[in-house]
């Protein structure tokens, strides 16, 4: 027997409790707000849906197919009995579904039986809707897990009989002994069960790997992923919930082609990953993506809980993001949280675990250092005149060895001080149901994260209520509420105002000698002399210092919609969000560095208000073959930001943190800015049959951040799509199941480039007034009324192609992003009072290529899948008006931009290995081009410009921070009810400068220095000094197990060396086992009789191991330098925590 099911289309996946065949459906619907639960009682669905047809000589199957589209009814009947391709015209307006099948099969020996939203046909002289009761027929259907398969449609072949199996999976029927089950179930491949006279069966479902139709959120919209004409990209709740992760940013890692997330601040608790869309596209302004979150514009996404995100797409080419106009030129994030699903339900899920630091950096030990002192310090009296033959009492005061040092075997290993295992737990609760009435989610959670560097942390406490209403049959309202609330310490990260990681107490502690104890260096305790350098006691420091921020998120979104008539749906939503934030540093005199142990102190506190306003209209119509659907709306926002912060030093009562308390203030300041942006836009999809597919969109933005000539901007995009595998050419080649080839243009543009650049804005300045200093008010800058958008065009070429019933899917992109009217400050002749003038003159291009491979490897009882991807992007400077190149520095490190070259590359001296005795004459005098003061063992520089002559002329631009490649693998196995997934993530190629080298890694003595620089270059030293004149000390060396000899590599310290030259440039190229979770679901039949539906234990482990040849803590940071013109910069970056983590899911 033929039967046709409804394909459900894709996303949509039916629970159990809405299939089950009643006469009278109830569900029972709880309302959880403020400890409320309420039950509410349904009507059968089949007596309140009423429908409106209108359709002229089309056939029964595609009225029946109307139906299914306008409504969750599903239909079931026999192709062979029922003439579904009879032509019918029928016009019927607000009746149900009975109403209309009793006019379509009119004078035809058509009945029907309907079960909830089941409608099974048959003709009454063929079949019988009763079948001849021969036995009855009991059995459970499973998947390949073990676990009973709820709501499967088990039917008679040959008949109208059937039944949906229940909560445990069971079903009962009647059937002759001879009888055919059909089993079936959405996702599932279909089964014809011979019954061979048995009266009870155990059938086992087979996951259908042939995808369905799964929908991809666009912007204001939604789009079956197989008729997606633009490049799109999508995280599914399973990637979020697969592992515990405390920042969304972490469910980004290593699982979207084209979008590189970097943890550039190390592991601080709760700071959130830095992530980049296709690249750079701009210079000087932001190159941060837009973050939609539930159809609301939002600047960040942090402080969201992980576990309420349902999905993520992200909206990377221009024809996708130039529906959001001005800010959709980095891309742009949508993120969907959870609604109310299914029958009722509470879910629970829990983790506890501990975290160390996955890298301890290679530093002296103890003896080490002893041995590396004792050198340096017996070299340094060589090199001052002296002889090893003399007393120590002769030697300057900075040379002499302490006779303790020999003996001392008491040394503090000072990273392993301020480190220690930490704690990590996190305790979530929800709610979730849905009924007639509508629907409602919600959710409350408390994370708790302390870092591996003592005294930070991270806590968060979410809240969030998803709810919504029908309200007649044609309208819907709704409301979305979160509330994010939490407190970090960052450990003084930022070294107070030094920048992230320099002076940090981490930083002091990786150079701290190790002859300092714990119970000294501070101002109490005093320091200890001739010991090397010190600081203050990190430990202390860490202990005493207040580095902490605190957030308090509240977002409420009310929204309405209401369907006007047949396809057309006006959407309205209003939404108002709250950002509140403070940040109070403090550090005490006993423990402050450099400053004469004054205290110093500071606050800062912000406001951000904004709301938005947004209203669309949609029409959606399907004409036979021909399918058309367009979107008119219009946006409002306005955001209003405040800003007050106060400094001072000096407290004479340092238990007391207030400023009021302070003796000195050192600074006050305030701040407001109000920005307002207004838009409208549209978008039409067209397709035909499914197989042509076009859309077209524009966006008419205004921003209050450019100047009234250019306030407003256009921003267009076309996208078209052709699926080969539908042409009857390829009706044959069955195992392609797609094949689409797609091409798009679009633009969008940025209006990040702060609030009032546009405007001469005043400044604070003194003149004189006679014999008086008298201060007033001038303009700062000249204002530009022409200064406009900074906008990206994008051209997108793609394949999509899916093999094998979808087991093999390859989707495939070749971009080309070019970005004009970059701002730049362009210089000014000083006459005009001012020296630089900002306008719109340079562009930029970023190009490359994307690759995503999914694999479903070995499908049954035991499953694998395995998902790829691969992305490149390079980027080129075009165009910088009349200046070619510019450079910028931080400390002594030297960065260039360039036109022709990318943005951000290195700027320095290239090495050539070591000089060598056979690079000086017999009199010292070097043969080769070298800085003043170098001597052998030093390192060689290249004389670029080959003049002679090594100097800063010699600098040339090396590297670049972006990677070549940038991957991501994760498998996933299943087997009863194990699973396991494995997530690898890392790049090929890209360049990492470790800044902190110029302090812990020049071989320095006093600071503790990297282990390698006991093996670095020694000249002959009793030909430099006479026989005996030796200040390696064999006997500690000996006595300890410690080799000084050269490693071929490590060059000699003394002399001259720059730090401006390529060795502390690294190739961050680096492989990280990711994350490992294993996770174990209890069997259902071991919860039968109890309030539980499921149960999962697993344990997972993050950051396992990262194999790279990187010295410091992570080649991903960007901790000392920007996100532009100074990128990939690592001083002293806090490092990443290794977790392991135990946890539950429950569901009731």
């Amino acid at each position: 027997m033929d039967y046709i099911m409804k394909n459900t289309p894709c996303g949509v996946y039916k629970s159990s409790w809405l299939r089950k065949s009643l006469n009278i459906m109830r569900c029972t619907f709880f309302f959880l707000l403020l400890g409320t639960l309420q039950m509410v009682a349904s009507v059968t669905y089949s007596q309140s849906v009423r429908l409106s047809l209108d359709m002229e000589n089309t056939t029964v199957r595609e009225v029946l197919s109307s139906i299914e589209q306008k409504s969750d009814f599903y239909f079931t009947y026999n192709v062979k009995h029922i003439n579904v391709n009879r032509k019918v015209s029928i016009n019927i307006q607000d009746k149900s579904v009975t109403d209309i099948l009793d006019e379509l099969f009119t004078r035809e020996n058509i009945q029907y039986i309907i079960n909830d939203k089941h409608i099974v046909l048959y003709r009454a002289d063929k079949e019988s809707p009763i079948p001849q009761q021969k036995q009855k027929i009991t059995g459970i259907v499973k998947d390949e897990n073990g676990e009973p398969v709820i709501g499967a449609n088990v039917m008679v072949k040959g008949s109208t009989t059937g039944n949906i199996t229940d909560l445990d999976g069971r079903f009962s029927v009647e059937a002759a002994p001879d009888a055919v089950l059909q089993v079936s179930f959405i996702g599932y491949v279909s089964q014809d069960i011979k019954l061979n006279g048995k009266s009870s069966v155990t059938i086992t479902l087979m996951e259908d790997t042939q995808a369905l139709d799964e929908v991809i959120v666009v912007g204001y919209g939604s789009v079956k992923k197989q008729n997606l004409t633009s490049s799109v990209s999508k995280i599914t709740d399973e990637a979020v919930k697969e592992r515990p992760i405390t920042t969304l940013g972490e469910a980004f890692q290593g699982q979207l082609a084209g979008v590189r997330s970097q943890a550039t601040g190390g592991g601080v608790p709760g700071q959130e990953l830095t992530i980049r869309i296709r690249g750079m596209n701009t210079i000087n302004g932001d190159s941060s993506p837009l973050y939609v979150i539930d159809g609301v514009p939002r600047n960040n996404m942090s402080d969201l809980n992980p576990t309420d995100i349902a999905s993520i797409q992200i909206l990377k080419d221009a024809s996708a993001s130039a529906i959001y106009g001005s800010r959709g030129a980095n891309g742009v994030v949508l993120i969907e949280t959870k609604q109310g699903v299914g029958k009722p339900s509470v879910s629970f899920d829990a983790y506890y675990g501990i975290q160390t630091a996955e890298k301890k950096l290679d530093m002296l030990s103890g003896e080490e250092w002893v041995a590396w002192n004792m050198f340096n310090r017996n070299l340094d009296h060589l090199r001052a005149g002296g002889s090893m033959k003399d007393p120590m009492s002769a030697r300057q005061a900075g040379n002499r060895i302490p006779e303790s040092w020999a003996g001392t075997s008491t040394f503090t290993d000072w990273q392993d001080a301020v480190m220690h295992t930490a704690p990590i737990q996190s305790y979530q609760a929800s709610a979730s149901a849905k009924g007639d009435i509508g629907s409602i989610y919600f959710s409350a959670g408390y994370l708790n994260q302390e870092g591996v560097v003592r005294n930070s942390y991270y806590e968060r406490i979410n809240a969030r209520l998803n709810a919504s209403m029908n309200i007649g049959k044609n309208l819907k309202v709704g409301v979305n509420l979160s509330v994010a609330d939490s407190d970090k310490d960052g450990a003084d990260v930022a070294g107070g105002a030094n920048g992230n990681g320099k002076e940090s107490s981490l930083h002091h502690a990786i150079m701290m000698t190790p002859l300092m104890k714990l119970n000294e260096g501070t101002r109490d305790w005093g320091f200890p002399e001739n010991i090397g350098t010190t600081y203050p006691n990190p430990v202390e420091q860490l202990k005493y210092t207040t580095d902490n921020t605190k957030y308090m998120r509240v977002a409420t979104s009310l929204w309405g919609e209401y369907k006007i008539i047949e396809g057309l749906v006006f959407k309205t939503q209003y939404s108002n969000n709250y950002d509140g934030y403070t940040y109070e540093f403090y550090q005490p005199g006993n423990v402050t560095y450099n400053n004469g142990n004054i205290t110093r102190g500071s606050s800062k506190a912000t406001t951000t208000r904004n709301w938005v306003f947004q209203n669309t209209l949609s029409y959606d119509k399907i004409f036979k073959d021909h399918h058309l659907n367009v979107l008119l709306g219009q946006s409002t926002e306005q955001q209003k930001y405040y800003l007050i912060s106060a400094s001072a030093s000096g407290w004479p009562y340092e238990s007391i943190e207030t400023l009021n308390v302070a003796t000195t203030p050192t600074g006050a300041s305030t701040e407001r800015t109000t920005y307002a942006n207004a838009s409208f836009f549209g978008r039409a999809t067209y397709d035909y049959k499914e197989k042509y597919l076009l859309t077209v969109s524009a966006r008419y933005d205004g921003s209050s951040r450019f100047g009234s000539n250019t306030k407003w901007g256009w921003f267009p995009s076309v996208s078209a799509g052709w699926k080969i595998n539908e042409e009857k050419f390829m009706e044959n080649l069955d195992w392609i199941s797609l094949l689409k080839l797609r091409g798009a243009w679009g633009m969008s543009g940025n209006d990040r480039i702060g609030d009032y650049a546009y405007m001469a804005l005043l400044g604070t300045y003194n003149t004189s007034w006679g014999d008086k200093k008298v201060s007033g008010v001038a303009p700062s800058n000249i204002a530009n009324e022409d200064l406009q958008w900074e906008s990206t065009k994008s051209l997108d070429f793609g394949l999509d192609l899916s093999l094998i019933k979808n087991r093999l899917q390859l989707n495939f992109d070749y971009y080309v992003n070019t970005t004009d009217n970059l701002l730049f400050s362009v210089p000014i002749p000083y006459t005009t009072g001012f020296s630089s003038y900002k306008t719109n003159i340079g562009s930029i291009r970023n190009k490359g290529w994307e690759i995503d491979l999914t694999s479903h490897n070995i499908v049954g009882k035991f499953n694998w899948s395995t998902s790829l991807n691969l992305s490149r992007n390079r980027n080129e400077v075009l165009d910088m008006g009349d200046i070619t190149s510019f450079t910028s520095s931080s400390w002594d490190a030297q960065f260039i931009t360039q036109v022709g070259g990318p943005v951000s590359q290195f700027y320095c001296y290239r090495t050539d290995g070591v000089l060598l005795p056979s690079d000086f004459d017999e009199n010292g005098k070097a043969l080769v081009p070298i800085l003043s003061g170098q001597e052998e063992g030093n390192v060689k520089y290249v004389d670029q410009d080959g003049d002679g002559i090594i100097s800063t002329a010699d600098y040339v631009p090396y590297g670049n921070n972006l990677p070549d490649v940038v991957f991501g693998l994760t498998n996933r196995f299943s087997w009863n009810n194990f699973d396991l997934s494995i997530l690898l993530q890392g790049q090929i190629g890209g360049d990492i400068m470790f800044m902190g080298a110029r302090q812990y890694d020049g071989g320095q003595a006093g600071t503790n220095t990297f282990k390698r620089w006991l093996r670095s270059y020694k000249p002959d030293y009793e030909a430099l000094y006479g026989a005996g004149e030796n200040p390696i000390p064999v006997d500690y060396l000996q006595s300890h197990g410690i080799d000084m000899s050269w490693d071929g590599e490590t060059i000699n310290p003394k002399g001259k060396n720059d730090n401006n030259d390529d060795r502390r440039i690294y190739d961050a190229t680096y492989l990280r086992i990711k994350n490992i979770t294993l996770g174990y679901t209890l069997p259902r039949s071991l919860l039968k009789n109890t309030i539980l539906n499921n149960i999962r234990f697993y344990v997972s482990v993050d950051n396992i191991k990262t194999f790279d040849g990187y010295p410091g803590y992570t080649p991903e940071s960007n901790s000392f330098g920007n996100s532009t013109t100074m990128m990939g910069v690592d001083y002293s970056t806090y490092p990443l925590s290794r977790r392991c983590i135990f946890g539950v899911n429950i569901i009731f």
